[in-house]
């Protein structure tokens, strides 16, 4: 009876290994891959973002590798990891659309990006410590999926060794393709979808270096276009305009001190310029130029010394902020990510030491003097891919002027310069809100009456010049969100955005059922696919080895007997199959409250507060597993440093 039992365990093994290939197909990731399922990356809730009960979002947030050499590296050591979130798209359009965006420094985080600009959320302005967030309508992840990416690693959530930060270009492409790569291996729907890559400020370095990779990779990543807003790309024709700008915008008094200092500086880059070989991203020299400009003579306020906020020029900071303490969200944002349930609802842990704005040693690490500007590799870009610049017109550090030079003497597919081409005029609901050319797969877009940022001030505004570089089709968009904000281009009425507004038939949000919405089941079954595919599998073995058993007991009670295995079988033990995946630690769901659209998304201009330090780096409550970085010590004068520097903080 005991070896006639083995026999039977042996048989129903074989049968259960058998089924179990045959419903291979279900399974969503193979076994062999080290990088764990989609599932695990699923955020159930954030605590203190308050969602839409309409539109949930959709969340996706962790780390993955970027380190290209592993194979190299000791099992003990620490690797390089970059940290994303993606946001899903909330309302569907004619196609399937990926925005990766990257905020610049070097070393700054796309949270900027994502809490502040092109993301679904922004500050309902309560104090500190008790910061919420509630989505609002202008965020880019209505139509199209958003990928918020803290490269290189050491900026924001992401990590590495300390002494293994970028110093290259070539390193920063490493680690981003790696990242990539694995980001396609764990959501490989996305490798299909229509791709752009989007940033700002010294993101105008990193981007066209990525595209410049990604065009000529194995990874036949299907890439659409770039858009780089107020983006540092071009540093001898962008140091020049500091002077020109100034004066253009009267901040300057023609023969006034200051005036006479900035120029005489001017003039001192300028014929350093014409001695310089090659593009370099940083000509110290030249750095003193914008210096001369935030500092010049502003009243005191309260007893304490102004300058100019080079990110705002409508603005002023307390010295030697200069703009570090803007926007003024920043406040909020540092604290808010500095909670312990948030970095674990965001997957985070495995950062250590606090989140920061911008690292410093991560800009310091990187060799900027000695790399090659992106205007470099814009031409070659630019004959495979449509690009978009755009500028907010009130920006100094990265201001229009300085883009304008470069694109002048920009030689790209056959010609230099735009040539002859009709500036357009752009509205959006019923205001002019910029001008629009374009001219052999180059974009140029100013924005007026907007900052560095220019989706912090404009959010409808970025949003709707965004769709339009994608080619979105309006006519295939119904009429919700921004869909309803009319906008034209040009003269012409095929630049007029279609409005298709909801009829009577439409369900409004006061008849809509109560209960799960239709996003939200069915983010539900996309973040458990892969248990539910495990547990699909398990059943239908399950069910086969009972039938199995049912029909051995039957043969045997009507005396047939059963299957006769060779005695040579009995010592093969059953097969382990695993039950489940690892499961996920979920948090507790946020309440979810009405969406209330306000004006720009966001609460009020920025206020000047004191001086918070845009690169206070905090130090962790308890011993890190490796060294992230200097302390949390305040330096002042670094602030000073970073202007001279072109800005620590190009965003």
């Amino acid at each position: 009876m005991a070896l006639l039992s083995q026999r039977w365990m042996f048989q129903l093994s074989l049968f259960a290994t058998l089924l179990l290939q045959l419903l291979s197909p279900v399974s969503a990731a193979p076994a062999s891959t080290s990088l764990p399922p989609a599932s695990s990356f699923f955020v159930h809730s954030i605590p203190g973002i308050n969602q839409h009960p309409e539109h949930p979002l959709q969340i996706y947030s962790g780390h993955l590798p970027a380190e290209p050499n592993v194979t190299r590296t000791a099992s003990n050591d620490v690797t390089a990891h970059i940290f994303f979130m993606m946001v899903k798209n909330r309302r569907a359009a004619d196609k399937d659309r990926i925005v990766f965006w990257f905020n610049g420094g070097p070393g700054c985080s796309s949270f900027d990006g994502a809490m502040m600009e092109v993301g679904p959320w922004r500050w309902d302005g309560q104090e500190a410590g008790k910061e919420t967030f509630s989505v609002k309508e202008g965020g880019w992840e209505e139509y199209a999926t958003m990928v918020f990416v803290d490269q290189p690693p050491g900026t924001g959530f992401s990590f590495a060794s300390t002494d293994d930060y970028a110093h290259t270009i070539g390193e920063v492409q490493g680690h981003l393709m790696e990242f990539m790569k694995n980001f396609y291996q764990v959501f490989p729907e996305y490798q299909y979808y229509d791709t752009y890559l989007a940033g700002e400020s010294f993101a105008g370095q990193w981007i066209p270096y990525f595209a410049d990779v990604m065009l000529s990779s194995h990874l036949n990543i299907p890439l659409r276009g770039i858009a780089i807003g107020n983006g540092w790309m071009d540093s001898k024709r962008q140091y020049l305009s500091y002077f020109d700008y100034s004066v253009k915008m009267g901040l300057l008094e023609e023969n006034s001190d200051d005036w006479k200092k900035v120029k005489d500086l001017h003039g001192k880059c300028e014929e350093l310029l014409d001695k310089v070989n090659g593009e370099p991203m940083k000509i110290p020299v030249c750095q003193k130029t914008l210096l001369a400009v935030i500092n010049k003579k502003t009243a005191d306020k309260n007893g304490q010394k102004m300058c100019l906020n080079m990110y705002d020029v409508r603005y002023e900071d307390t010295y030697p902020a200069c703009g570090m303490n803007w926007p003024p969200e920043m406040h909020s944002i540092t604290d808010f990510l500095g909670r312990s349930n948030v970095v674990n609802a965001l997957h985070a842990t495995s950062h250590p030491g606090a989140w920061v704005e911008c690292r410093r040693d991560v800009h310091r690490a990187f060799k900027e003097n000695t790399e090659q500007s992106a205007i470099t590799v814009l031409p070659r870009v630019l004959s495979k891919i449509p690009v978009l610049i755009f500028a907010g017109d009130q920006d100094l550090i990265c201001n229009y002027v300085g883009l304008e030079n470069m694109i002048k003497h920009l030689k790209w597919n056959g010609e230099t310069g735009l040539g002859t081409v009709q500036t357009q005029g752009w509205n959006v609901n019923g205001s002019s809100v910029g001008t629009w050319v374009t001219s052999r797969n180059l974009t140029y877009v100013k924005i007026f009456n907007a900052s560095h940022m220019a989706p912090f001030d404009l959010p409808h505004v970025a949003h709707d010049m965004m769709l339009r570089f994608m080619n979105v089709n309006f006519s295939s968009v119904y009429g919700e969100g921004t869909a309803r904000i009319p906008s034209s281009l040009g003269s012409s009425p095929s630049g007029v955005k279609p409005l298709f507004l909801p009829s009577a038939a439409v369900p409004t949000p006061s008849n809509v059922a109560q209960g799960k919405t239709p996003e939200q089941e069915k983010a539900m079954w996309e973040a458990y696919y892969n248990a539910g595919s495990a547990a699909l599998v398990l059943v239908l073995i399950f069910a086969a080895v009972g039938a199995w058993v049912w029909w051995i007991r039957r043969r045997r009670a009507q005396g047939k007997g059963g299957l006769q295995l060779p005695t040579s079988l009995r010592g093969v033990e059953e097969e382990s199959i695993p039950l489940n995946p690892a499961g996920v630690e979920r948090s507790g769901l946020s309440s979810a409250r009405d969406m209330t659209e306000t004006g720009n998304g966001h609460s009020g201009r920025p206020r000047m507060g004191s001086l918070k330090g845009k690169e206070r780096e905090a130090a962790s409550s308890s011993e890190a597993i490796f060294d992230v970085g200097d302390s949390d010590e305040e330096d002042e004068g670094y602030v000073a440093d970073a202007a001279r520097a072109g800005g620590s903080r190009r965003l």
